[in-house]
């Protein structure tokens, strides 16, 4: 009795060793079969490939090369050239794109990218830089156009007027696109000065100049002659002085012979 007990007892035991081998057969099959299908489901298989992608709101930004930009992206290869995984919707980053196109393309300021799971599609937004003025290297042909926050964007043609902010810049510091302008204070009063010129409307200018000394810029008139100013000069109030101080002391013929007007003296006016 003893001796059939036992064997049976080891019966039992073998029985139970086999069903956990089928059990965890089964698991370990079902295992690979799900990760099997799953990768087929998200990388070969289509079913979560990006369908299309909408951009809107550039203007001078050319579509299509925003389009081959992210088309760049979302059909790279990986994984021994064999998988795009950022074509799959859910991989692909829509942070990761807003930073690529901003490197790519400066004159872009924001950017929203949004992806739509349900559709497969891609919705890129781009709010585009105004030109708030153009900056060039005194030295050379070099110009940019440049935003309100001072971010050169666009490369520009070297001309002169008053309809757009022109800043000629004799100092060493350079720029390139994307840059921003160095220095905003001083940035600041060059516009507040176009601004009042161009609401009293008493000089003609034709652009502004830095020279090598950073806290300085003139403007230089369209009858050759410069005004000095710095970022300390009260703007307003030296410009209304300068107003008045040409139409009650300096006749128009006085005027061709002028080389300067300095106003770097708040409530002084030199001349020379």
């Amino acid at each position: 009795m003893h001796y059939r007990g036992r064997v049976f007892i080891d019966e039992l035991r073998e029985k139970r060793k086999r069903r956990k081998r089928k059990i965890a057969f089964l698991i370990v099959s079902s295992l690979i079969v799900s990760a099997v299908f799953i990768t087929y489901a998200l990388f070969f298989s289509g079913w979560f490939s990006i369908k299309q992608t909408h951009i809107s709101g550039n203007k001078e930004i050319s579509e299509e090369a925003v389009r081959n930009s992210v088309d760049e992206y979302i059909q790279g290869y990986y994984l021994l050239n064999t998988v795009r995984p950022f074509s799959n919707i859910l991989f692909a980053s829509s942070e990761k794109i807003e930073h690529s196109l901003r490197e790519k393309f400066p004159a872009i300021e924001k950017i929203n990218v949004k992806k739509n799971l349900f559709s497969k599609n891609l919705t890129i937004e781009i709010n585009e830089r105004e030109p708030a003025g153009i900056w060039c290297k005194d030295s050379d042909d070099k110009c940019f156009y440049f935003d309100n926050s001072g971010v050169m964007f666009k490369a520009a043609s070297k001309f002169s007027g008053e309809v757009i902010l022109i800043i000629e810049d004799a100092r060493i510091r350079d720029f390139s696109l994307s840059d921003e302008f160095d220095d905003k204070e001083l940035l600041e009063k060059i516009d507040l000065t176009k601004s009042v010129l161009d609401e009293l409307k008493f000089i003609g200018y034709s652009n502004f100049f830095l020279p090598q000394n950073s806290f300085e810029f003139w403007i230089k008139t369209k009858e050759g002659w410069y005004v000095y100013l710095d970022k300390e000069t009260d703007i307003s109030t030296q410009l209304v002085a300068l107003k008045k101080f040409l139409e009650e002391k300096i006749s128009a013929n006085r005027r061709q012979a002028l080389q300067y007007i300095d106003l770097r003296v708040n409530n002084r006016i030199y001349y020379k």
